[in-house]
């Protein structure tokens, strides 16, 4: 890679340090969701052993069949979360000595030739005839595994100029993390912070009512039908209920002082498909990396593009999901209030 690529190597800052600790939320929740679940299956094991201990016959026909796969499956899943959990303190470790600044990040400078999805959940930079595949803070799982996470659903970038990428090795056989991407346009970005208006939260109010009374008109359909067919009485109030949860104030917004607004160029795009827990039911996130950071902007209508200029602001209160978007406007667009 150093034949056509700067490499260096640089010590973490502060916007380093406070980036990885804004993206380790959550790993706690996460380690014991998975060792509860392996415990559940090596007692569902155990159980199922004892039983046909004292039952041979269950193995007998049919059932046996259902019965050995059932617990071979069970067996491979326990073995697959054994050995992830194995991994975790060795990882939490390197990753507290990452956070107390005993880890240097490379910086890898050359001529950005093409940019798009990484053979794993990450994405890929290509310069000439090398390429560079990077894990995403939020994305991966930085704490961990770098090579998990979610796997983006598209990825563009301004290519055919000079980038610098801040890069931070957390396995050695897995990508790096990317901390940062600069771009020549990088250093025009514009950045405030302001303390919240009232006209921002009227503004923010009349969005929720909206979508309130959008729940509410929606509602009547099922409401009227359910003069012919009863049991639509129950989709009818299942949709006022969601207007009236959806139209609540927002408490992020009632506990939030400030809000931080940024102002730039599109570097990069990237987005990803986010399924709820119906398995049917997806959303689109958007990433948009401007003045060399990625920020996390949900939102609906047209989504921006590399190059085009965009403003957004975000409440300064932030939780496991990390700051909550307040309003998207891409350049000469009505402003849209999340």
């Amino acid at each position: 890679m150093s034949t056509t690529l700067q490499v260096t190597e640089e010590p973490l800052s502060d916007e380093d340090i406070e980036l990885l600790r804004r993206n380790r939320g959550g790993r706690s929740l996460t380690v014991v969701f998975a060792s509860l679940m392996f415990l559940l299956l090596v007692s569902s094991m155990v159980l199922l052993a004892v039983v046909i201990v004292y039952d041979r016959s269950l193995l007998r026909g049919g059932d046996g069949v259902v019965i050995v796969a059932c617990t071979m499956g069970m067996a491979a899943f326990a073995v697959f979360l054994g050995r992830k959990l194995l991994r975790v303190p060795q990882a939490w470790r390197r990753f507290n000595r990452v956070l107390k600044g005993r880890v240097s990040k490379q910086i890898v400078s050359g001529h950005l030739t093409g940019f798009g999805l990484a053979e794993g959940r990450g994405i890929s930079y290509v310069f000439g005839e090398q390429r560079v595949d990077v894990a995403l803070p939020f994305w991966n799982e930085i704490t961990r595994d770098t090579r998990d996470g979610f796997r983006p659903l598209t990825a563009m970038a301004l290519t055919d100029l000079p980038v610098r990428l801040h890069l931070l090795t957390l396995q050695p056989d897995g990508p790096p993390v990317l901390l940062r991407a600069e771009y020549p346009m990088s250093a025009e970005v514009w950045n405030s912070v302001e303390e919240i208006s009232d006209a921002d939260r009227d503004a923010v109010r009349k969005e929720e009512l909206s979508l309130r009374k959008f729940f509410y008109m929606v509602a009547l359909v099922p409401l009227v039908g359910s003069l012919f067919l009863g049991p639509l009485i129950l989709l009818a109030a299942f949709l006022a209920l969601m207007g009236l949860v959806l139209g609540m104030r927002s408490p992020r917004l009632k506990r939030a002082r400030y809000k931080r607004g940024v102002r730039g160029v599109v570097e990069e795009a990237v987005t990803y498909r986010v399924r709820t827990t119906n398995s049917n039911v997806s959303t689109l996130v958007q990433n948009y990396r401007i003045g060399g950071v990625m920020h996390r902007v949900e939102h609906f209508g047209e989504v921006a593009t590399p190059g085009q200029r965009v403003a957004f602001e975000y409440l300064d209160a932030k939780g496991i999901m990390g700051p909550s978007p307040l309003s998207f406007q891409i350049e000469d667009q009505p402003v849209m209030m999340l």
